[in-house]
């Protein structure tokens, strides 16, 4: 089912989030010479960028700003989103004259997909895993011509979203992977009795509501915490999923830093009202997720955590 993201066709890929860059890399490398990387200049972003020698193939890129995030009302983010649009509109034509682009691949940030139907490119690619994106759900509605999403997608969370994607004739592919499992991993568990951590910022535009505080959680921990926190730089960016497995343990606000760590079987203390289709499919299959929704189940919650720990 992920074979179309392997077809040899000039793409544009765009890559919001680091999760991006780790989940397209193989595909990217795997691309056309002709390929455009559309890269938000957001740090961690920018500390994947330039520690990828090794990992992303020398292709044209273009950088441009996140709307969303410390600072930014709403006036902010509309101009943002405006100067985005035209600029990647502008290098999009202009490569449809000299070098056309067949197909745009996006995982969430829709915002590209209406400046390729602008730019006519045919074959406009929306992937997501969260249901609660609605925001870019909606424009890519407007836009997308395929749309990839998991099996285990909920439409009890999507407002309608995958409905409207059949009423608009939008092509659905489904796969069944999690996300995380799209890449590989060199599971090196070396140092045990470690903690890894990751806190988030809470600015983005869909996890606002759903961040809890951790901070009473830290308190309780007796191991060593290792934190990899959102925009910090990091020396090895790259290498944060093969990290996660030298950890007894991971405790984070991040649900896509939570899946990475449970398909890699490490007890994880999830500390976020987030609803996830790919959080219910993880407890499906018996990983080592708690789930702490409100600080008033912290006690309890890290009592559970605890005990999978001590008993690994």
């Amino acid at each position: 089912t992920m074979e179309i993201l392997n077809e040899q066709v000039v793409t544009a890929w765009v890559l919001e989030h680091p999760a991006h860059f780790q989940l397209l890399a193989p595909f990217i490398r795997r691309g056309n010479k002709n390929d455009l990387l559309i890269i938000t200049t957001r740090i961690e972003c920018m500390n994947m960028y330039n520690n990828s020698e090794n990992y992303l193939p020398n292709r044209e890129v273009i950088f441009v700003e996140r709307p969303f995030g410390r600072g930014k009302n709403k006036i902010n983010t509309i101009f943002t989103m405006i100067k985005r649009r035209n600029k990647v509109k502008k290098t999009l034509k202009s490569r449809q004259k000299s070098n056309p682009i067949e197909r745009i691949i996006v995982m969430g940030a829709s915002l590209e997909l209406f400046s390729a139907k602008s730019a006519k490119i045919p074959q406009r690619i929306y992937i997501s895993d969260t249901e609660i994106h609605h925001l870019a759900h909606k424009l890519a509605l407007k836009s997308a011509t395929h749309v990839l999403l998991p099996i285990y997608w909920r439409e009890d969370l999507d407002k309608n979203f995958l409905k409207n994607c059949k009423n608009k004739n939008i092509k659905i592919i489904r796969h069944n992977k999690i996300h995380a499992e799209m890449r590989n991993y060199s599971n090196e568990s070396t140092s045990k009795n470690k903690i890894i951590c990751r806190k988030l910022n809470g600015d983005g535009s869909h996890d606002k509501k759903e961040i809890v505080s951790m901070d009473e959680a830290l308190n309780l921990i007796q191991y060593d915490l290792d934190y990899f926190n959102e925009d910090i730089e990091h020396n090895n960016p790259w290498e944060l999923c093969n990290i996660i497995s030298n950890y007894s343990a991971a405790i984070t606000q991040s649900t896509t830093f939570a899946a990475e760590a449970l398909i890699q079987d490490i007890p994880t203390l999830l500390i976020s009202k987030a609803e996830r289709g790919f959080l219910s499919e993880l407890n499906k299959r018996n990983a080592p997720l708690i789930q702490c929704k409100s600080i008033d189940e912290l006690n309890e919650k890290f009592e559970k955590w605890n005990n999978i720990l001590n008993n690994k």
